[in-house]
């Protein structure tokens, strides 16, 4: 009994602390992925979907880069406008990024969104 209460806790400890997308604000990391050049991570593709009641202009996020190994190779911020020649997410929409960085032996991304941004002027932080 008591192997069987170690191996569950040992399971749900893992699926808790497991690298996975973080969406937040009713803003849903759709996918993710690398733009790995010889063994360097030169940058990565994300899509987000907006399924809020508002349309989103801004957002901001953090974005952790691992090996093949679930070693963390490092950590950048990230961030999203509409503009003059991007559209707003509608209700419902949604976007993709293309962002540049070079994290050496990177070959996975996992977003996690800090802020979002409607165009009515409501900001919803994560502390």
């Amino acid at each position: 009994m008591r192997y069987i209460i170690s191996i569950c806790t040992l399971f749900i400890f893992q699926i808790s602390f497991s690298q996975s997308h973080s969406d937040y604000g009713m803003v849903k990391v759709k996918s993710a992925q690398t733009q790995n050049t010889f063994g360097y991570n030169a940058g990565y593709y994300v899509e987000f979907q907006n399924n809020s009641k508002k349309v989103v202009d801004g957002l901001k996020w953090e974005a952790k880069f691992y090996d093949n190994f679930g070693d963390l190779k490092g950590t950048r911020d990230g961030q999203w406008q509409s503009g003059n020649f991007t559209k707003p997410i509608s209700i419902g929409g949604t976007t993709q990024d293309l962002e540049t960085v070079w994290v050496e032996g990177a070959t996975k991304v996992f977003i996690r969104i800090k802020t979002v941004h409607y165009t009515d002027g409501t900001v919803v932080k994560r502390n």
